[in-house]
């Protein structure tokens, strides 16, 4: 289970004397800690990069499902565990380094846009690991009366529902989803129904596709393995896409984060 859902006593703010509150459930945190502990062991050996390819997407997926509890503790205790096991990855590349060299090679204030000099990543490229704080708390919004998904005059109501999910994927996928109308390339049905989304290449690469948009589609994860299983079509070039456009977001951002620093020290 995902969350744990609880009554907690609160004679001083509610008039029922009680308060529900829901949070990530241990089951889910430790599931995550296992999932994450397996790719820091995978990492060893690898370059930074492709940490941050590995970690990121669950960091972000994760992050994004369970902050509509309340998760601020939770998301705080897990980039210092985060933290921990980004010390021990630097430590195992460099043995015979210091504890200030690994600080300073591997952390920084990598993220522009926040005054945190404790952000792992790597600085030539500008890339950095995400961290579970800087995902705010949205609570969840309630459903207007008795709104059924069921009810064929309420279509548009829970599409726009749907897509504004569509905010949590990077901006190529974002860009996508809007072109599609948020509908899924294969089933036609929406993107945003809780499974993975992925991009799909129209002409395969072997055939000479390229990593265009118009060669682009959003699909769910099972769709996709639906297609490549028909057209016996192997999906490792759509992974490598996946992958790489995530860290390439990632710098996307970090340059997009200089350049408004720029723009505000040449106008100070």
């Amino acid at each position: 289970m995902s969350f744990h859902i609880k009554h907690y006593p609160a004679p001083q703010t509610s008039k029922t004397g009680w308060k529900l509150l829901i949070k990530p459930s241990k089951e889910a945190v430790a599931e995550l800690r296992q999932k994450l502990c397996a790719q820091w062991k995978k990492a060893q050996g690898t370059n930074v990069q492709s940490v941050l390819a590995k970690l990121n997407p669950i960091i972000r997926g994760w992050a994004n499902y369970h902050r509509i509890a309340v998760a601020k503790e939770i998301f705080n205790k897990l980039d210092h565990w985060m933290l921990r096991k980004a010390e021990h990855y630097t430590k195992w590349m460099h043995p015979n380094k210091s504890a200030e060299w690994r600080h300073q090679k591997y952390w920084g204030r990598l993220h522009l846009d926040r005054l945190d000099s404790w952000v792992f990543g790597d600085k030539p490229t500008g890339g950095y690991l995400l961290k579970f704080s800087w995902f705010p708390i949205e609570r969840h919004k309630l459903v207007k009366g008795r709104s059924s998904p069921d009810d064929p005059t309420l279509k548009d109501y829970w599409m726009k529902r749907q897509a504004a999910k569509a905010r949590d994927l990077t901006f190529s996928k974002q860009k996508l989803a809007k072109r599609q109308k948020g509908r899924c390339l294969e089933c036609g049905e929406s993107l945003f129904n809780e499974e993975e989304i992925q991009v799909h290449h129209r002409l395969a690469k072997s055939l000479g596709g390229k990593d265009l948009y118009s060669n682009l589609a959003l699909v769910h994860l099972l769709c996709h393995q639906h297609i490549h299983a028909v057209t016996e079509r192997s999906m490792r070039d759509c992974q490598q896409y996946n992958d790489r456009e995530l860290l390439m977001e990632e710098k996307r951002m970090h340059h997009q984060s200089q350049q408004e620093e720029n723009k505000e020290l040449c106008g100070s």
